[in-house]
């Protein structure tokens, strides 16, 4: 049972106050629409979280920024819950607006997940290999989430390296979200691609292989 599951990953639980604490907080989750038993079964500890200190103040953030469908978000991000607004939450979100996000509710509602990255691990150095290698020029109005949610390591840098070996400009989502075979297909436009490729097959996606993490 997910109750039990739970338990057994947060046993500090047992010791929160069914009535002082873990009703009023589920209680609250379900008036948003959130599927509170899929937030146990993903987050339990979301139920641990203060209603006046945590979970109310990022609602109201989230829903300044524009963000709708809060049932559906925080039930498939409810580690949202837990990062802080002031220290987490609205520098991302300034982020992504100056990298030309705007405006930046809808996109948030469709892919909430760019929030739970980490700014300094991820975000940033992520478009900044972007950037770097003129696949992204900020502000971009196309950017989306789900590019910079892209793993950096493995799909987003051995992706450039082929493409500058290439001397392949590729677009944002070639190098960001596409699949392998859309990739290489863009990629074997050039008229270099087989001979580069049988040099690079242990750094590109087009390998069939994984790239070394």
């Amino acid at each position: 049972p997910a109750a039990v599951a739970a338990l057994v990953r947060y046993p500090q639980l047992l010791s929160v106050s069914v009535e002082a604490n873990l009703r009023p907080t589920a209680d609250y989750l379900r008036s948003l629409g959130v599927d509170v038993g899929r937030v146990v079964r993903s987050h339990a500890i979301t139920l641990d979280l203060s209603l006046e200190a945590n979970l109310k103040p990022t609602v109201s953030f989230l829903q300044r920024e524009g963000v709708e469908e809060l049932g559906r978000v925080l039930s498939s991000q409810p580690s949202l819950l837990s990062l802080s607004t002031q220290s987490s939450l609205a520098p991302k979100c300034d982020f992504l607006r100056s990298l030309g996000m705007a405006p930046l509710g809808p996109l948030l509602t469709q892919y909430p997940a760019v929030l739970t990255l980490s700014l300094e691990a991820n975000l940033r150095p992520t478009a900044l290999a972007l950037a770097e290698a003129g696949v992204l020029s900020p502000p971009d109005p196309t950017l989306r989430p789900r590019h910079l949610a892209a793993s950096l390591e493995r799909r987003i840098k051995p992706r450039l390296a082929l493409c500058a070996a290439l001397g392949v400009t590729p677009s944002l989502g070639a190098v960001t979200t596409a699949s392998d075979v859309h990739f290489c297909k863009q990629v074997r436009l050039s008229p270099r691609t087989d001979e580069v490729m049988n040099d690079l097959t242990n750094s590109s996606s087009c390998s069939g292989r994984p790239p070394a993490r």
